[in-house]
């Protein structure tokens, strides 16, 4: 059998930007902003691990898809980031 194409889902062979660990098509999905691989648990009662987030867009009705580098919440490498000046410095 083989794998449906989508870019929805990155390449089997495919890293997650954010840890950089391995990729697995069952939780993994790509960045609405950076088109970029990362992981996330697409179901509540996995024990994947999550580099990024998901919600619905009420405007559209549809799910949008970010990693936390785009959300502002970790660089690539998985490290936090500074917050900006004058937030909790």
């Amino acid at each position: 059998m083989t794998r449906p194409t989508s870019n929805l889902l990155p390449p089997t062979s495919a890293r997650c930007h954010i840890c950089h660990d391995p990729l697995s098509e069952d939780a993994s999905t790509l960045c609405n902003q950076c088109h970029r691989p990362f992981h996330l648990r697409l179901r509540n009662d996995t024990d994947h691990k999550d580099c990024g987030d998901v919600w619905i867009n009420e405007d559209y009705l549809s799910l949008e898809f970010a990693c936390f580098e785009c959300l502002g919440v970790a660089s690539a490498g998985g490290q936090p980031r500074e917050p900006p000046e004058g937030s909790g410095h």
